[in-house]
């Protein structure tokens, strides 16, 4: 439990600071807002963007899937209570993030903007598919995680665009939510079937974030990376087997238990 709370604290950490350097200082604003005007009616493969990415975020279609997913990876990975915390988690976080946004987390007015002023951190929307696949790979089984966690990398990154592309977010937010998402789903208990080593989740994070990478430099949207490189190491994280459970019936380790010469010789 340690190591998963201390990752918890460490994503929220950077959640913090890339609240703190793109809200609260003038230079965060001004490249924030100058990547978002740049992604901003951008006509990068709209039409595929909406239909894989953007509307359905919200579709009840893709809440239903994600469910159905969970549950079935959940259940090859015998987990039982941390079922229903991974089905709650996704839908827990979009509210959160809308809380954050328009209750609790002010944006002062640092630079003189004509479009989008008003406060778009963190992204719910990114939050919601974020929260879905997070939801995917903390439940499935080792073999299946690091898999999910790829295509889900790629997945994630096309919503980001999609968000951008419509007006409806910056960078940061998409980028803050993707940290927010991984510090609540990394409280989740591992199962004796779940949690890779940390070698294989390493480059979990690497083949992840190729497919962005590439997807970036195909549209000319550098920032596509940087978020596909974020999803990637953040559902990389959620791979890892942090805290990973012994299996039943068998003990980490042999006690060590000093006997004496006379109770040997019997």
């Amino acid at each position: 439990m340690t190591g998963r709370i201390v990752g918890s604290v460490v994503l929220l950490a950077a959640m913090t600071v890339v609240y703190l350097v793109t809200v609260w200082t003038t230079a965060g604003q001004r490249v924030d807002q100058r990547v978002y005007e740049a992604m901003y009616g951008a006509d990068s493969w709209r039409d595929l963007l909406h239909r894989v990415g953007f509307q359905r975020v919200t579709d009840p279609r893709l809440w239903l899937i994600a469910a159905v997913v969970v549950i079935v990876l959940g259940l090859l990975a015998r987990r039982r209570g941390s079922i229903i915390a991974l089905l709650v988690l996704p839908a827990l976080g979009v509210v959160i993030a809308r809380m954050l946004r328009t209750e609790i987390l002010p944006r002062p007015e640092l630079l003189d903007i004509a479009r989008a002023a008003f406060n778009t951190f963190p992204s719910g929307h990114t939050a919601a598919a974020a929260g879905c696949v997070a939801a995917a790979i903390r439940a499935a089984p080792r073999v299946v995680a690091p898999v999910v966690a790829v295509v889900g990398a790629m997945w994630t990154t096309v919503v980001g665009q999609g968000l951008m592309e419509v007006g409806a977010h910056r960078p940061s937010d998409i980028v803050g939510s993707l940290f927010m998402v991984g510090a609540a789903m990394i409280l989740v208990p591992d199962s004796t079937r779940s949690g890779v080593p940390p070698g294989v989740a390493a480059l979990t994070a690497v083949v992840a974030a190729i497919g962005p990478v590439v997807w970036a430099v195909h549209t000319g949207h550098l920032v596509l990376a940087a978020i596909g490189v974020v999803a990637a190491g953040v559902f990389a994280l959620l791979t890892a087997g942090i805290g990973t459970p012994a299996r039943r019936g068998v003990p980490l380790a042999e006690p060590f238990v000093p006997q004496s010469r006379w109770v040997a010789g019997r």
